[in-house]
């Protein structure tokens, strides 16, 4: 964590109330009665990325509840179910699962269930039982109940890679207006473009609703690389087969000298 970050946690209610005075009429993540901002615009990995955090802060019209929900890019994820026979463990089933959230993360004033119904979490996606995760492609043969197990499996995975949250955050209500959260973004966060939907939430009902997008991207030799590989994809491989090959025989050149 910079000299800089530690500052801006250190002084981060005061300069939560002057920041937040300044821009409740100019940021360009408003909406009615809620306005948001993060102290960065994006997350830049390079060689050194460790993990990054990011304050998001804002201010309400009401001192109602908030809910923060991050989502990262969709991708088509799939689940393998390892077996072991004859004492060796090897795949199994595989369930794919389309359009699943790489990255995923709840923050919230309240504990979530007491602040709105089971119907309007699973209509907006809030908390890790209701992402409403859909099969792609799966075996014929199995049934409902398995399914449900990859699922869990997937959630619970993704949890132990630090991409899920396991229990939502906290978010800290400053006043009567502010409020306050800290991002974690770990050092195997996906690169792309990060949904942050902010809601405030009044009487068991959400009033106000605020979306902004978040950049995650490699900056550096490794974007340069990652660029490349992307846009040159044989090239590439063709590259890191011949360097692997090139490795390979220096290092068996090394041990048969010490030999």
């Amino acid at each position: 964590m910079t000299l800089s970050h530690r500052l801006l946690k250190l002084t981060a209610v005061p300069l939560l109330a002057l920041v937040v005075a300044g821009f409740l009429s100019t940021s360009s993540a408003q909406a009615k009665g809620l306005d948001v901002d993060l102290s960065k615009p994006d997350v830049r990995l390079d060689v050194s990325f460790k993990g990054s955090e990011l304050l998001l802060f804002g201010a309400r019209d009401s001192q109602s509840d908030i809910i923060v929900v991050v989502r990262g890019p969709n991708k088509d994820t799939p689940v393998r179910l390892k077996e072991r026979i004859a004492g060796i463990w090897v795949s199994g089933n595989e369930v794919v699962f389309e359009g699943v959230p790489s990255y995923y993360a709840v923050a919230s004033s309240r504990q979530i269930d007491e602040l709105l119904s089971p119907e309007i979490l699973s209509q907006e996606k809030i908390g890790l039982g209701q992402l409403g995760l859909r099969v792609k492609s799966a075996p014929a043969t199995m049934a409902p109940a398995q399914l449900d197990n990859f699922k869990a499996g997937l959630v619970r995975n993704l949890v132990a890679e630090n991409l899920y949250t396991g229990e939502p955050g906290k978010i800290d209500l400053v006043g009567k207006q502010l409020f306050r959260t800290d991002l974690w973004f770990p050092a195997n966060v996906h690169v792309g473009t990060y949904v942050v939907d902010t809601y405030m939430v009044t009487n068991g009902n959400i009033t106000t609703r605020n979306s902004t997008q978040l950049s995650v991207h490699k900056v550096g030799i490794e974007a340069e690389i990652f660029s490349f590989a992307r846009e040159n994809a044989l090239l590439y491989g063709l590259l890191a087969i011949l360097i692997a090959g090139v490795a390979g025989w220096i290092a068996n050149a090394v041990f048969r000298k010490r030999g």
